[in-house]
């Protein structure tokens, strides 16, 4: 990542956090973000210069009508020093800015059947608990571990399937000897 990406990223916490409109800023910037990562036409259009500079700001004012200033304001710069090819990282290092400042830590439960909504408030809770941190838990569903919890928290995975115990029990009857 840059400086300029970083500095910039880093200018629009701030301002969004002193103006106490961060989750404004950070909804409508990952909206802005999750449409630039769904439609490759809307993301070239905004990053590849084919508008000219008042064609971009007019188009992202109408996209952006009745927006946050801040993130509008925000763009226009960007559109003025040339910079909306590196919007998207921009924004991906807004959002670790903005969970690292909210004390937010992301994880996935991967679990062989549909979690309860019970045992999500509870693998959030000991989360929580465990990491000092409000959780934002995804869940997925993979069989193929037949029971049991695979966690992934930043970077590191906690494995307690089912799956992965048969393999180590594996591992120790393999290399036990018969003499």
């Amino acid at each position: 990542m840059s400086l300029a990406v970083r500095r910039y990223s880093e200018a629009l916490l701030d301002i969004a956090f002193e103006e106490k409109c961060e989750e404004e800023v950070y909804e409508q910037f990952r909206l802005f973000y999750e449409q630039m990562k769904a439609d490759k036409q809307f993301e070239r259009l905004m990053t590849e210069k084919i508008l000219s500079s008042e064609e971009l700001k007019a188009t992202v004012s109408k996209i952006l009508d009745g927006g946050n200033t801040f993130l509008i304001s925000f763009l226009m710069t960007l559109i003025d020093r040339n910079r909306m090819e590196e919007v998207m990282e921009m924004f991906l290092d807004f959002e670790r800015g903005y969970k690292e400042k909210k004390n937010i830590l992301e994880a996935e439960a991967v679990t062989a059947v549909e979690m309860t909504e019970e045992q999500i408030a509870e693998v959030k809770k000991a989360l929580g608990e465990k990491y000092g941190k409000e959780i934002v838990l995804k869940t997925s569903v993979d069989p193929s571990i037949i029971g049991g919890m695979v966690l992934y928290i930043g970077n590191d995975m906690l494995d307690a399937s089912v799956k992965a115990k048969f393999e180590g029990l594996k591992k120790q009857l393999k290399s036990i000897q018969i003499s």
